[in-house]
């Protein structure tokens, strides 16, 4: 069998891989965090499974702004780290096939976007926003009078994922623009996932009574 045709459901193979992700988190001495990046680039050099990384949408709708995982040759996603996500994902190592409605909650290499205000004719209206990337335009205008920002910032998020998420994150999101349209500059998309990555850390800490440690460095009870 080739390398890159192991199989993560393997009990030898799935064992390999939980000894390559403590080696990784050990070396790196992070216990709050999940260290998806090296633990997938020491998946791709042991199996040959390709490294991605993106966006990845929770069971609750809210987003981890940055994640790695592997891809198998037939499309099947790994995600060795998905523990660090406790109660909000699919498990500890995750294996998600290419048939699984689950494997459009990946998002791999997310486009950049320009997003660019064009202001209304009152201060007060919501802008439309366009955003761009390459050739590709987008217009977002309110389509909720009575929560203009909102509605905005839904539509951006929409554009930016192709995903519905939280509400917290839209609210926050509507912050952002609302406060970036009164200057005259434009933004790119990472200014506005930025704030959204740190409310992602946040929420993920707040998923217990203590911080999420890697099983790694937890004391045996």
């Amino acid at each position: 069998m080739a390398v890159s045709d192991a199989d993560p459901r393997d009990p030898a193979v799935l064992h390999r891989i939980y000894a390559l992700r403590g080696e990784v988190r050990r070396r790196d001495a992070r216990p709050n965090d999940g260290r998806c990046g090296n633990v997938t680039s020491a998946l791709a050099e042991e199996f040959g499974w390709q490294g991605q990384w993106g966006y990845l949408r929770l069971l609750d709708d809210t987003v981890s702004w940055v994640h790695c995982w592997n891809l198998l040759p037939d499309g099947t996603i790994v995600d060795a780290t998905a523990d660090q996500f406790q109660n909000l994902w699919l498990g500890d190592v995750v294996t998600v096939a290419p048939s699984s409605p689950m494997a459009a909650n990946y998002l791999h290499a997310p486009k950049e976007w320009e997003l660019r205000f064009e202001r209304p004719p009152r201060a007060e209206d919501a802008c439309t926003v366009r955003c761009v990337s390459g050739d590709e335009v987008h217009l977002r205008t309110p389509d909720l009078p009575e929560r203009p920002w909102w509605s905005l910032a839904r539509g951006v998020l929409e554009v930016i994922t192709g995903w519905e998420v939280d509400d917290t994150l839209v609210d926050l999101a509507a912050r952002v623009l609302r406060a970036k349209s009164a200057t005259d500059e434009g933004m790119p998309s990472a200014e506005l996932t930025h704030p959204l990555l740190i409310a992602s850390i946040q929420h993920l800490g707040a998923q217990g009574t203590r911080p999420w440690i890697a099983p790694e460095f937890r004391e045996p009870v």
